[in-house]
């Protein structure tokens, strides 16, 4: 099992007008997806050393054409490609 504490989650969000309920439960979801990443069968193949900080590449999430899922996965991946990338793993 993989353990990833996550002190502080930073989203910067624009153009979100309309959809501001929906942040919460995408991100949480988003979460989770990472969390499966990492303990799934392939995992993401990083390893287990420390790191203070990753920030993952901007994504464009266009909410009124997105389900909340989509969006989460979108997310996900962004910070699995920044995990990977921080700690030289690959997929």
């Amino acid at each position: 099992m993989f353990d990833l504490k996550i002190d502080r989650l930073k989203l910067n969000i624009d153009n979100a007008a309309g959809h501001e309920h929906r942040i919460h439960s995408i991100a949480l979801r988003a979460v989770t997806l990472l969390a499966e990443r990492l303990d799934g069968p392939k995992g993401l193949g990083i390893s287990r050393e420390r790191w203070d900080t990753i920030a993952a590449e901007p994504i464009d999430l266009h909410l009124n054409a997105m389900s909340d899922e989509q969006a989460a996965d979108g997310i996900a991946t962004a910070w699995a490609d920044a995990l990977t990338t921080k700690t030289g793993g690959h997929d």
